[in-house]
């Protein structure tokens, strides 16, 4: 099978199961709302009527500090404190609903309800999560081997506090060249742990290698095309939400359905990578054992 049929296998797989890509954006929106709105309230509490949001639009103002001094720690305190409460449940929540997926395109035919959804990610939680933090610590290696013991020497040569000029860059490029084999890597294992229904996840990740090592070049362009369309997507949303931002009225709840249906995209990216891997994985002849 060609890459080009296995994107687009992946992607009818990924398009049909639009209803529970729903279900993960309202949680997803739930958590976020769960965030914002207490932090928002305590914004108006700080600012009030003072019309310090009007006068920061039209630059810094240094008038502001006396308003804000002495709430400004605990204001601080609770973005950083929501930032790493949004960044761990969006972690554990993308583990979570990553079994549900799996699951979804590992079947050999029909879909899964959402009652079924729930089930199966909460039945590969665990091995998900496992597999998650045992590849964040390969990543971290692969990125200390790669970048980091090359720009310790960069330094220890310029005698500077940081690797600069061009030297560095090289190291960056094929950084960011190996990720794609460890993503797939990622992914091919818990294809198998959803298909087998097993918890062994050093297993998981053999047999992801072995699958790896038949097919590289098809494997790792599978999830190169894939991650470099998401790139783009996400440069392309950053730009927007950059330039696009409204002040006031209707256009504030048209730019919030934007950001929303940029968010679905979103998703529907990462179920594409799901699918095509899955789809990948299981050709004639190589199918998982």
């Amino acid at each position: 099978m060609s890459l080009f049929k296995i994107l687009k296998k992946g992607v009818k797989a990924s398009a049909s199961s639009y209803k529970l890509m729903l279900v993960i954006w309202i949680i997803t929106l739930v958590l976020v709302f769960a965030v914002g709105y207490p932090l928002k309230s305590f914004l108006n509490t700080i600012f009030g009527d003072s019309m310090a949001v009007e006068r920061l639009m039209d630059g810094f103002d240094l008038g502001l500090i006396g308003d804000i001094s002495r709430p400004f720690g605990g204001l601080m305190a609770g973005v950083a404190a929501g930032t790493l409460f949004i960044s761990l449940a969006g972690f554990v929540l993308m583990t979570f609903f990553a079994g549900g997926l799996f699951r979804r395109f590992t079947i050999s035919w029909g879909g899964l309800s959402v009652s079924e959804f729930f089930r199966a990610s909460a039945n590969n939680f665990i091995p998900f999560l496992k597999i998650a933090l045992l590849m964040m610590l390969i990543v971290g290696a692969y990125t200390f081997i790669i970048i980091g013991i090359p720009g310790i020497i960069i330094m220890m040569i310029s005698d500077k506090q940081m690797p600069g000029g061009g030297a560095i860059y090289p190291f960056y490029a094929i950084w960011a060249l190996g990720m794609p084999v460890w993503i797939f890597i990622a992914d091919a294992s818990r294809r198998w742990v959803a298909a087998t229904g097993s918890p062994r996840v050093f297993r998981a990740i053999g047999t992801a290698l072995r699958a790896l090592r038949e097919r590289f070049w098809l494997s790792y362009g599978t999830v190169f095309a894939i991650v470099m369309i998401n790139a783009a997507f996400v440069l392309v949303a950053l730009l927007f939400t950059m330039i696009a931002t409204p002040q006031k009225g209707i256009m504030i709840f048209l730019f919030f359905i934007l950001t929303q249906l940029l968010v679905i995209f979103r998703i529907f990216m990462k179920a594409w990578r799901y699918a095509a891997v899955c789809e990948a994985v299981t050709l004639p002849g190589g199918k998982s054992k």
